[in-house]
């Protein structure tokens, strides 16, 4: 059974403290876009969530770090965050999107956009992962995925991006439409060791 919070996790304690000032910053995160375009990878501006069950989210914070914050699934509703769609590779919906996104009809905006968010909230169920320059393999399904995206800024595909400063000039023009949160939204604040817990409470004092 899955759990009734949205988890978000960052691998230091400073960032943790950042989203507690000032809420949670859509940030743009390639995807492996392959199996519906010619190009590999493409960006949205987002921020990630899962509701993984307490007992089964070692594998996860392993692999995205131990600092965490746990919020109420009602704020993430009212925010707009949205669980994923995964894909099977041989599904009728996977043949769908991908005659979706091939057949974008470019003069109709109103079927690009649609296009482009869909694209944005579906994800295979395994498939490749890019962490810096490394690409590796990863079952998608098993992180029970949640997710906003600041569909406003646009798509930035790969062979765009030069280097990470030029990512990073394009979060800046995303922190505008960060994530508010409030003391009561917040039901989890989670840390890597003992020593951190009166760390984070002098900090929130």
């Amino acid at each position: 059974m899955r759990t009734k919070s949205l988890f978000h996790f960052t691998k230091t304690k400073e960032i943790l403290y950042l989203i507690l000032e000032n809420g949670f910053w859509p940030r743009y995160c390639f995807e492996d876009i392959s199996w519906v375009s010619d190009i590999n990878f493409c960006a949205y501006p987002m921020v990630c969530f899962c509701d993984i069950p307490l007992h089964k989210l070692d594998n996860h914070t392993n692999f995205y770090g131990s600092f965490g914050i746990g919020m109420n699934r009602e704020w993430g509703i009212n925010n707009g965050l949205n669980p994923l769609i995964y894909i099977s590779e041989k599904s009728a919906l996977s043949e769908a999107i991908y005659e979706l996104m091939a057949n974008p009809h470019p003069e109709n905006e109103y079927a690009k956009n649609f296009a482009m968010v869909t694209l944005g909230y579906t994800k295979k169920y395994s498939g490749n992962m890019l962490n810096g320059t490394t690409t590796f393999e990863k079952n998608f399904y098993e992180e029970c995925e949640w997710r906003f995206i600041d569909i406003s800024q646009g798509v930035l595909f790969r062979d765009e991006i030069e280097n990470t400063e030029d990512i990073e000039k394009q979060n800046s023009k995303t922190k505008i439409n960060s994530l508010a949160i409030q003391p009561e939204d917040i039901r989890y604040l989670l840390v890597e060791k003992q020593s951190d817990v009166s760390e984070l409470v002098d900090f929130i004092n």
